[in-house]
């Protein structure tokens, strides 16, 4: 029943990006996490409630602005990493460093103004073992890559290719995006760990040997 409704959740919010504008995130949706830091703020929802080595991971998030001035974000699918010591697996969104010869289209979030996204979170992790003293992951976070300052990457905004290869540009914006990357993170949400099912089949029974 849970894998036919995460299911169902990853083709309504297929649905919705297709649709076009995405509906904002549900305030009052027990499944939400929040962060804030320098004015940026993003709400998202995480749909589904357990982990495992392979799983997709439905998201809903907003990013409002409270700048004076506009903020941009990488367009890129979400990348998610695991750290056994906090058992945490945070998802993160856009960049903190462009590609060495291929660079992402940038959305720009103006003052004032709050963007509405969906997507896909694809989790991997590969656990060593299954022991009780195991550190199995209990708990998932987003972190947002924003560039504070569009003005310098305008190359880049609002471009209708997902990504232009350009080596010349990358080397041109690699240290002014490294200079102007700043990170968001919002609170972690409980989640429960799933290990994957094993065969239960019995192995056959060996004859006995008649009597002679």
């Amino acid at each position: 029943m849970r894998k036919l409704i995460l299911i169902a959740a990853t083709i309504l919010l297929a649905a919705c990006a297709s649709a076009g504008k995405p509906t904002p995130v549900d305030k009052t949706e027990p499944r939400r996490v929040v962060g804030t830091d320098n004015d940026v703020r993003i709400d998202a929802e995480i749909f589904g409630d357990h982990l495992a080595n392979s799983v997709n991971i439905p998201l809903k998030y907003d990013i409002t602005n409270s700048r004076p001035a506009a903020i941009a974000i990488a367009d890129l699918v979400p990348e998610t990493s695991y750290d056994p010591e906090t058992q945490t697996v945070t998802v993160s969104i856009g960049s903190e460093v462009p590609g060495e010869s291929l660079m992402p289209r940038l959305i720009a979030i103006a003052p004032g103004e709050k963007k509405s996204f969906t997507t896909v979170a694809r989790v991997n992790i590969l656990m060593p073992s299954s022991t009780p003293l195991a550190r199995i992951p209990h708990a998932m976070r987003i972190k947002v890559n924003f560039l504070d300052d569009t003005k310098q990457f305008e190359k880049l905004i609002a471009i209708p290719e997902r990504g232009v290869y350009d080596p010349k540009l990358s080397d041109e914006l690699f240290p002014k995006w490294l200079e102007r990357n700043e990170t968001v993170y919002t609170n972690a949400l409980p989640m429960r760990w799933t290990m994957p099912q094993q065969d239960e089949t019995p192995a056959p029974r060996r004859p006995r040997r008649g009597r002679g």
